[in-house]
């Protein structure tokens, strides 16, 4: 041990131990992975949700209202009447206001009724426009014009002979017992009856009307064979806003076997208007000019030709002042819009169309006031005479007592 230490303090190295002939492995580290740089993300906004709205009390339960709804349809193609009856002993509050009404219209031999109602901008949304206290044993009634219900070709059709109608007065969504409803009890009436969102008459059929005489053609002129045979008609429903928006396709058809020549222009045409504001024979507002033959239209053997006009050119009267329904029959009037002048042998006469062209019209010109309703006024009582005899050949005639008051 001596002589180790001596020989390192020489400057000698140690000897090498066991392990010092071996060389040590080298551990490998695992190459790191690319660094991903992602885009930054943007905190959600925490919503907040409202917190709901109490909800209203459910109606009171209590004795349904005996208020009874009948429909009265004479016509097919005219106005029909509403009548609701409180038959009940208690007064109610009732929305008297046709514009309510839905019709169920079955056609025959059909399996599923058709569904006839207003758009939602001619009914009113809630039922404070025309409130009414019906009391026990009276009744309140309205006109209407089914047509303005069952618009348009297929429902127009469906108001024929055999038909059956069902008529419902109120809000049809019987899944909910809110407000609004159509009848209910009157504050401090009791009993508390229960509200009803709609009322329902019994099925009506409707019945045909007269049949119209029918069309006979004036008989052929000696000089003329081959009469000219003209034919015109509207459109079967317009659906229009505003008195600006009323636009009438006129189709005028060449029935006969040869072409004619025809001012077929705006001012040419005329229509028979009757509406809520009356009947006004529509024309144009100023005379045919002189004739050019570029203003006149040749229509072969059974061709037609097309002309579409704005109605509220021709109507200047109170026609299109309230909204409502509005049936128009277009006619062609050439009397005064010949061609002889510039060599050509045209149609002078007049063509009236054999069918209507009805318009629901949205909004008239005039805002409409809503009239309030009225109930039906009670009979007048029958007037009895008693004839006593004054004197021998001389009978007196007075009133019958009333009966007494119970």
């Amino acid at each position: 041990m001596a002589s180790l230490l001596s020989g390192v303090a020489a400057g000698q190295a140690l000897p090498p131990g066991p392990q010092a002939g071996r060389r040590l492995p080298l551990r490998r580290t695992p190459p790191m992975p690319p660094m991903l740089y992602a885009a930054p993300v943007a905190a959600r906004p925490i919503a907040l949700r409202p917190r709901p709205a109490p909800k209203e009390p459910l109606p009171p339960v209590g004795p349904t209202p005996d208020v009874r709804l009948a429909l009265e349809a004479p016509t097919l193609h005219g106005t029909w009447t509403m009548r609701v009856t409180n038959d009940g002993d208690i007064p109610v509050r009732l929305v008297a206001d046709a514009r309510l009404l839905t019709l169920e219209v079955t056609p025959r031999g059909a399996a599923n009724a058709l569904r006839c109602e207003l758009p939602a901008d001619m009914r009113p949304g809630d039922d404070t426009d025309r409130p009414l206290v019906l009391p026990p044993g009276r009744s309140y009634v309205e006109r209407f014009e089914p047509r303005l219900y069952c618009f348009g070709k297929r429902l127009l059709d469906a108001l024929a002979e055999g038909s059956i109608v069902v008529a419902h007065l109120g809000w049809t969504d019987a899944r909910t017992l809110r407000p609004p409803f159509e009848v209910e009890s009157i504050a401090g009436v009791e009993p508390e009856l229960a509200p009803l969102r709609e009322i329902a008459s019994p099925p009506i059929a409707l019945w045909g009307d007269p049949t119209p005489s029918p069309y006979i053609p004036p008989p052929a002129r000696p000089d003329d064979p081959d009469p000219t045979s003209l034919a015109i008609r509207g459109p079967v429903a317009v659906d229009a806003l505003s008195p600006e928006g009323i636009s009438v396709n006129v189709t005028l058809h060449n029935a006969g076997k040869r072409p004619v020549e025809v001012r077929f222009r705006p001012e040419t045409l005329r229509f028979m208007a009757t509406g809520p504001g009356g009947v006004e024979d529509c024309r144009w507002p100023m005379r045919p000019v002189a004739p050019m033959r570029e203003l006149f239209t040749r229509v072969p053997p059974g061709g037609t030709t097309d002309l579409t006009v704005l109605l509220d050119a021709y109507c200047a009267g109170r026609t299109l002042d309230r909204a409502g329904l509005l049936v128009l029959r277009p006619e062609l009037d050439t009397r005064k819009a010949s061609g002889a002048e510039v060599g050509l042998r045209t149609f002078d006469g007049r063509v009236a169309a054999t069918t209507d062209t009805v318009v629901r019209l949205h909004q008239g010109a005039k805002a409409r006031s809503l009239q309030q309703p009225h109930i039906e006024p009670l009979p007048s009582p029958p007037v009895t005479t008693a004839t006593l005899s004054a004197a021998p050949g001389a009978p007196t005639t007075i009133p019958a007592a009333p009966p007494p008051t119970p």
